[in-house]
């Protein structure tokens, strides 16, 4: 026995579900592939050439962890990448053993984020590990994924009384 339903053979009732069903599957399917990370809408970088909030932070993070402050600039926002400068020449002969990201909190209007970051750090003339904390807020403007950090360090004045 076979289960077969002609359009037309049904009834009205039968034909607004099957119609209803059509619709909310196509609807599913058309917002599925919108895809958004963090209520980011990629439909104006269809090339993926933006960084994704997750994958900014991630980067600059990292390039902090390896002392590579030129290339971690680029991640901070415009205004306050002099002060960002300035601040890592403090840690100049600090060697990063590891670091460690808390979780993202991102404000209502998903244009705003903070992250707690803590680094491990060690200096030669300290020998001994200590932590300095960084407050990263990155924001956006609009949905766009051009996020930038503005950081602030507790712990760097570890590093001036040596």
């Amino acid at each position: 026995m076979s289960i077969h339903c002609n359009f037309d053979a049904c009834g009205p009732s039968n034909r607004r579900s099957m119609k209803s069903l059509a619709l909310a599957a196509a609807a599913a399917l058309v917002l599925s592939s919108l895809g958004c990370a963090f209520g980011e809408l990629r439909l104006g970088d269809p090339f993926d050439r933006e960084y994704t909030l997750e994958q900014a932070q991630h980067r600059y993070t990292t390039l902090v962890r390896f002392s590579d402050f030129d290339r971690a600039r680029d991640f901070v926002a415009e205004e306050k990448r002099g002060e960002f400068m300035t601040h890592m020449r403090a840690l100049d002969d600090a060697r990063f053993t590891d670091y460690e990201s808390g979780e993202i909190e991102l404000d209502a209007n998903k244009t705003t984020a903070t992250i707690l970051v803590t680094y491990t750090i060690y200096t030669p003339s300290m020998p001994y590990a200590f932590e300095v904390a960084e407050t990263q807020v990155w924001s956006r403007g609009g949905l766009s994924n051009d996020w930038r950090v503005r950081s602030t360090f507790e712990g760097l004045q570890k590093l001036a009384l040596n």
